[in-house]
């Protein structure tokens, strides 16, 4: 490169899927802090220490946060996006449809269920 021109900036998401939120965060290749976004995801305790989520609701908190950070920048930038969901599970079947994980086996709003299936049927994070 002559003394002019400048590299172009290479950007990095994180995103974390927590009990309470899922959050996102922008870093660009020296890791400094760009943008942070969180977004709250529900819990529902059908019964004392029996907790529930639901995938399709963590599904769109993490389009939510990671839409919120890179709002701005050039998204052929990004070279990275990790993502973090500890212990967290996902059941589905043979045709990947979400599979009920609450102990009455009912298929419910809130049970977990599968973020693929929302992926499959083209809800991204850039809106694609």
């Amino acid at each position: 490169m002559s003394g002019g021109e400048q590299k172009p900036e290479r950007y990095y998401v994180g995103v974390d899927v927590g009990t309470g939120s899922v959050r996102a965060a922008l870093v660009d290749q020296s890791g400094v802090l760009l943008a942070f976004a969180d977004q709250p995801i529900k819990n529902w305790e059908p019964q004392f220490n029996h907790h529930e989520q639901s995938s399709e609701d963590i599904w769109a908190a993490c389009c939510v946060v990671t839409k919120k950070v890179v709002q701005g920048i050039d998204l052929n930038q990004i070279r990275g996006l990790g993502f973090d969901a500890t212990c967290s599970l996902v059941v589905l079947d043979k045709q990947f449809h979400p599979l009920p994980v609450n102990q009455e086996g009912l298929s419910a709003p809130w049970c977990v269920s599968g973020h693929i299936q929302q992926r499959k049927a083209g809800t991204t994070v850039s809106g694609k």
